[in-house]
């Protein structure tokens, strides 16, 4: 029989061997990076709002504190960890705040920031209660749980949100104790069924407000913060060129 000093000795040891290895498999499980899976025209990253960027190609890597900016007549397209795609068009500006992915759980939290131009994002649905996906504006933030929507955000702050299927639950962003808009986030919320939606007659006015935005419709928010009642919209007038492109790129993103 093994004598007890003998036996601890032995399972410092062991756990001195295998913590790397635990270790290396948590990372290996868990990715923080987004990759730039298509680019037409050129982009460029820069890192913790340094002055000069880089030039951006296909199969690079973004990560936290990133921001992708678009140049003109350009397009790109970035994947997440778990799948979901967005994309920007030119002359737009997007930042990483957080990408996080958990291999073994589906648990994940992306939150960006839109300072500029148009966005349409496919958004893989999420399989955690803690899971997020969150699209900040200066006076908006939008939270899906799976879902195809585009937004286009004016030099003015004003931003127009179209979800093509799904739901997406717009809300004001968060403030500080001074009632100024923060960079952080909200916490995860949950976006409710299908329900009825009551017809556009008012702006929502509320200083801390939100709206369920649901497939076929829209919202706007104006540079003030106000933001419009969901109503729909014709996809048939609303099917230009970047709508197209979108759509014909969806059909290769298989979750």
């Amino acid at each position: 029989m093994m004598r007890p000093l003998t036996f601890l000795a032995a399972l410092i040891l062991f756990a001195a061997m295998y913590s790397p290895f635990a270790v290396a498999a948590e990372k290996a499980a868990s990715t923080t990076a987004a990759t730039v899976t298509a680019i037409e025209g050129s982009a460029r990253v820069f890192v913790n709002n340094k002055a000069s960027g880089r030039p951006l190609k296909r199969g690079d890597i973004l990560r936290k504190e990133h921001e992708v900016r678009v140049g003109d007549s350009s397009r790109i397209e970035l994947r997440f960890p778990d799948g979901t795609v967005m994309r920007l068009a030119e002359r737009s500006r997007l930042s990483l705040r957080e990408v996080n992915y958990d291999k073994r759980t589906e648990s994940k939290n992306v939150k960006v920031n839109l300072g500029v131009g148009k966005l349409w994002a496919k958004v893989k649905k999420l399989a955690t209660p803690d899971s997020s996906v969150e699209v900040m504006t200066g006076n908006a933030v939008a939270g899906v749980r799976g879902t195809v929507y585009r937004m286009n955000v004016e030099e003015d702050n004003s931003s127009l949100i179209k979800v093509y299927d799904g739901s997406v639950y717009v809300a004001s962003p968060p403030k500080d104790e001074s009632g100024k808009t923060t960079t952080g986030f909200s916490a995860p919320v949950p976006v409710p069924g299908p329900h009825e939606v009551p017809p556009p007659v008012h702006e929502v006015t509320m200083e801390e407000w939100h709206v369920i935005v649901q497939a076929m419709q829209q919202v706007t928010i104006s540079s003030q913060g106000v933001a419009s009642q969901p109503q729909d919209f014709d996809p048939k007038a609303d099917a230009d060129d970047w709508v197209k492109w979108n759509q014909e790129r969806d059909k290769q993103v298989v979750f």
